[in-house]
Formats: structure tokens, sequence, C-alpha cells
């Protein structure tokens, strides 16, 4: 017969990470994502400047199969660091000015829905004042006259506080 021999190949196959390298900080006893992990949702959170351009390239620049973006992205853990740190970015004041600069810019050019929205907008701003009127009578027992000159009174009252 003669002799048999084997010959074994090593093939290096892309790991996905699959969730393993979480650890725990032993100062807040919180978990801890790989660093790959980390890697990835910074880039994620680049936007549209980001470089590469796609997971593909990212996933092929780390050696990783680009399906291990997919899962890493689903994983409950990532996905809330992912939203933790996207509503930080968000809130951002510079981005946020820049936005209202936009939408202000735009309402400014006769865009109604954009003028609408500044308006909310600044509306959170804007003083509110309350009016109360102390009066044991319920309004719907004034008559036409006393409701006028309350209303009247009140119109005099707020011009005053307006002009102080």
């Amino acid at each position: 017969m003669g002799q048999l021999g084997c010959l074994l190949e090593v093939i290096e196959m892309p790991q996905n990470g699959g969730g393993r390298g979480w650890v725990v900080d032993p100062d807040t006893g919180q978990k801890q994502m790989p660093t790959l992990w980390k890697e990835l949702l910074d880039w994620l959170l680049l936007g549209p400047e980001r470089s590469p351009r796609t997971q593909r390239e990212w996933a092929a620049d780390h050696d990783i199969h680009e399906d291990s973006i997919r899962r890493i992205k689903k994983d409950t853990r990532f996905i809330k660091e992912w939203d933790r740190r996207a509503a930080e970015l968000n809130i951002n004041p510079e981005r946020v000015q820049s936005v209202i600069d936009a939408l202000w810019q735009q309402a400014a050019g006769g865009d109604v829905k954009a003028a609408s929205l500044y308006l909310q907008y600044i509306d959170k701003f804007t003083p509110k004042r309350k009016v109360s009127v102390e009066d044991d009578r319920d309004v719907a027992s004034f008559s036409d006259e006393e409701l006028a000159e309350a209303l009247e009174a009140e119109v005099v009252n707020l011009r005053m506080v307006e002009s102080a």
C-alpha cells in the first residue's frame, strides 16, 4: 500500500466577537464592552463623515466578518450603549444650535413648516404668565357687562406690566 500523508492547512477566519470580552469594571461594577465593539460604536457615531464609508469596509479593516457587525448591532448591551451615546451626541448644544440656525434660515426664507417648528422651539424659552382672578362668584353668573369690565381691567393691568 504506501504511505498516507496528511496535509493540515491552517485557515485563519475572522472572528465575530460573539459577545465575549465584556469585563466588569472593578471601580463601578458595570460591564464594559470589548475594545473592538467600542471602536465600532465610535465609528457608527461619526455619521456621514465617517471613514471607511461602509460596514463592509470597516469589517475588512478590522479583520472581522461583515456579518459580525450585524450581530454586534443586535446585542442588547451594545444597543443600550449606542442609544446612550447617541442621546449625548444629539443633545450637544453646538449640534442643536446649528439645527436651530438652519431652521431659522428656512423660516426666514418663507418656509411655513420651518417657521412653525422654530416658533414651537422658542416657545419653550418664552416666559409664561399665569393670570388668576380671585372672585368667589362663578364666571357663568357674570352678566355680559361684568365680564367685559373684568376683561378690560385685566387688559389694562397686563399693559401696565408689559410697559414696566
